[in-house]
């Protein structure tokens, strides 16, 4: 079962972007300019392939986290971060105060159900981000899940760190290709400062709600364990894989930013082995 989850990763985050970039490109490249992605029919035709695409990484993690995590903490995380972070959305699209001012989807280039003017698919993303970047804190500093999982305070800072460094990577590119934007313009590429802040304390938030009420828990030693820490390097990947982008569109600063992270983790990963 272990192995039929893990080609369903690698057909998510290898093959998956590739067939994405051929159907909205229409030709194979390593890098594009910006004039060479167009809102067309292909476009709407790549954005399925992503939703398919955020459909088996989900169910990797979730296969991923009812071993390591135990079924109940598997749904609670779920259903907490999915509710909390939409809630949180549709109140700083309303309000503009949780995310660093008033902002707007634009629904052509977000796939997926809406409720609220939220695309269903930015809290799924909230999910399995959070939990990406929870294990990668834990693989970074070899400790084990269940115990952090039983901790709460400063051992929490870290993983929302983690989460925050990467939108600062990814929120440049969506804003870029217009998927979302603020009613009021931004230094850092039109996304402001304050919204990174946002994240930051949402993440904290929901890990902080999932430690009070998550169940202990002991894992046995079973075959499959050495996988435990696939989640961490998924993380590093998609940095890497959201430099190319940042490039392709002169956001420089996102994009070496992806690269230090993705080596500044690495680094720390080799250096603990």
């Amino acid at each position: 079962m272990t192995n039929f989850f893990l080609v369903l990763l690698a057909i998510g985050v290898i093959l998956i972007p590739f067939l994405y970039r051929i159907i909205r490109t229409g030709k194979v490249s390593l890098f594009n300019t910006e004039n060479d992605f167009g809102l067309d029919i292909n476009y709407q035709k790549a954005e399925k392939v992503r939703i398919f695409q955020v459909i088996i990484v989900c169910l990797y993690l979730i296969y991923h986290s009812s071993i390591y995590w135990g079924w109940f903490n598997t749904v609670f995380f779920i259903v907490l971060v999915f509710f909390v972070s939409l809630f949180l959305e549709i109140l700083g699209e309303k309000t503009g105060y949780i995310f660093g001012g008033k902002y707007k989807y634009n629904h052509k280039l977000t796939p997926g159900p809406i409720l609220f003017n939220i695309p269903l698919l930015i809290p799924v993303a909230w999910t399995f981000l959070l939990y990406l970047s929870f294990n990668l804190y834990c693989l970074i500093n070899q400790y084990e899940p269940e115990i952090i999982i039983k901790q709460q305070g400063v051992l929490f800072i870290l993983p929302c760190l983690i989460i925050v460094f990467l939108d600062l990577v990814l929120d440049p590119i969506a804003v870029d290709e217009k998927r979302w934007e603020w009613e009021k313009k931004s230094m850092y590429y039109n996304v402001p400062i304050l919204n990174f802040l946002g994240w930051f304390l949402t993440s904290l938030f929901i890990l902080s709600v999932f430690s009070t009420f998550a169940k202990p828990f002991e894992i046995e030693e079973v075959e499959g364990l050495k996988n435990k820490y696939i989640p961490g390097l998924l993380m590093i990947y998609i940095h890497l894989a959201a430099s190319r982008p940042c490039f392709e569109r002169k956001l420089k600063i996102p994009g070496f930013l992806a690269i230090f992270l993705s080596f500044l983790y690495i680094i720390k990963i080799l250096y603990i082995c």
